[in-house]
């Protein structure tokens, strides 16, 4: 996980957490795993601000007008069927990370579904894939 944030924070490309926890946890959370220096530079929309949570949309909706990032140009990284909801009916690509909590939830509607992120050299996709995602037109 450590290499994506890097490469995205590398090339300017805005990182959000999008949590319905509370601020507080998720900031907390964020630090630990990432060090305080990259969650220094990655915004957190926590559930507590918004009047709905997950799957509602409204957390992901936030994020894209607090960073003026239109939502097709987004891509969600989840680990769950209620997260996947909300990033799809915000109008966002949709990467599932499956957890062992989630492994036997419903992702069809995911663009791409992983066993987890991995890092190096196991990495199971980094920035480029998730460029890759927003190329991709859909004829329908």
């Amino acid at each position: 996980m450590n290499k994506l944030i890097d490469q995205a924070l590398a090339n300017k490309v805005e990182v959000a957490v999008c949590s319905t926890s509370n601020e507080k946890a998720v900031a907390a959370i964020v630090s630990c795993l990432l060090g305080p220096e990259r969650a220094s530079k990655i915004k957190i929309f926590a559930g507590d601000v918004v009047p709905r949570k997950k799957p509602d949309p409204a957390i992901y909706m936030l994020a894209a007008n607090t960073l003026a990032v239109d939502p097709s140009r987004c891509v969600v990284v989840e680990d769950s069927a209620i997260g996947l909801a909300a990033a799809k009916a915000a109008g966002m690509k949709c990467i599932v990370t499956k957890s062992g909590y989630t492994a036997d939830e419903d992702f069809l509607n995911a663009d791409a579904v992983f066993d987890c992120i991995g890092d190096p050299p196991e990495e199971r996709f980094d920035l480029a894939f998730c460029g890759s995602l927003l190329e991709k037109q859909y004829v329908g």
